[in-house]
C-alpha cells in the first residue's frame, strides 16, 4: 500500500512518475494502476491537465482512509500539475518509498487546520524530511520566479516556520538560474547566526544526479563505490552556484 499512500499524501501523479515510483515499466504501471482502480483506490478519470501522460489520483474515500483523516477530493489542474509532479519527484529522490521520513504538504496543511476568519494561514512547506543524519529539513520547490516582495515574504515565513518546527535547515530547490537568483536576493540580509541553515539547489540537476546515481555501476555488487557528488549550497556566499563546493571551501 506504500504506493497508494504516497499518492494520497502527494495528491496524485502522472503515469510516468507512478512508474518511476514503483520502479517498473510504464506498461507494468498501467497494469498495476488498473488493479488499484478495480479496488476503488484511484479515480477512474484519466485527466491530462498538461501535455503528457494521464494522471493517477486517489478517490476521496480512499485518500481519507489511507491518510486517516477526511480530505477534500483533489483533481489535477494545469496550474498545479508541474509543481505537484516536481515535489513528488523530489520526495522520491530524497526518501524513496519510505513513508516515515517524509511529511507531505497535504499532511502539514491538515495539521494547521482551519484558520479563523480574519487571520492569515501560516506558511506551509512543500514538505519536510528526515535526512540520513537524522535531521529534519524543510523543503520548498520553486519553478517560477516570484516578484521581489512576494519572494522576500515567502522566504522569511518559510524560515520562521522551519525554526518553529525545529528543522535543522531549509532547502530551496529551484528550476533554473533566474529562480535561484530571486531566492538569493530574497534571503539577503537574513540572520544566519541562529535558526535553520538555508541552502539552495538546482532542482533539475539534483534530480538528474540522483537518477544517475541510482543507475550507476557503483550500485552493483562487487564494484567499489567512489565517494563524491555535488554538495548543497548555502544561499548567501556562493559565487558559482553549481561548482559543487560547500560555502567557505
Amino acid at each position: 500500500m506504500a504506493g497508494t499512500t504516497i499518492l494520497a499524501e502527494m495528491y496524485g501523479a502522472p503515469m510516468d512518475v507512478v512508474a518511476e515510483m514503483l520502479g517498473v515499466s510504464i506498461n507494468r504501471a498501467y497494469r498495476i494502476t488498473a488493479k488499484w482502480q478495480a479496488a476503488h483506490l484511484i479515480s477512474p478519470q484519466r485527466l491530462r491537465p498538461v501535455p503528457g501522460p494521464s494522471w493517477i489520483f486517489p478517490t476521496a474515500s480512499a485518500a481519507s482512509a489511507l491518510l486517516g483523516r477526511e480530505v477534500r477530493y483533489w483533481v489535477p489542474t494545469p496550474k498545479m500539475a508541474a509543481h505537484t509532479k516536481a515535489v513528488l519527484q523530489l520526495r522520491l529522490a530524497l526518501t524513496g518509498m519510505d513513508l516515515e521520513r517524509w511529511t507531505s504538504e497535504r499532511l502539514l496543511r491538515a495539521e494547521v487546520g482551519l484558520v479563523p476568519a480574519g487571520q492569515s494561514r501560516p506558511h506551509i512547506h512543500d514538505g519536510r524530511y528526515i535526512n540520513d543524519a537524522g535531521e529534519l529539513w524543510a523543503v520548498e520547490v520553486e519553478l517560477t520566479a516570484k516578484n521581489a516582495a512576494a519572494a522576500r515574504a515567502a522566504v522569511v515565513q518559510a524560515r520562521m516556520v522551519a525554526e518553529r518546527a525545529e528543522c535543522a535547515g531549509l532547502t530551496y530547490y529551484c528550476r533554473g538560474e533566474a529562480v535561484k537568483n530571486v531566492i538569493r536576493a530574497a534571503s539577503a540580509g537574513l540572520d544566519r547566526e541562529a535558526g535553520p541553515q538555508m541552502k539552495l539547489r538546482d532542482l533539475d540537476k539534483f534530480l538528474a544526479s540522483r537518477k544517475a546515481e541510482s543507475s550507476s555501476p557503483a550500485s552493483r555488487p562487487g564494484l567499489r563505490v567512489i565517494a563524491g557528488g555535488a554538495a548543497d549550497h548555502e544561499i548567501s556566499q556562493v559565487s558559482n552556484p553549481d561548482d559543487g563546493k560547500a560555502v567557505g571551501s
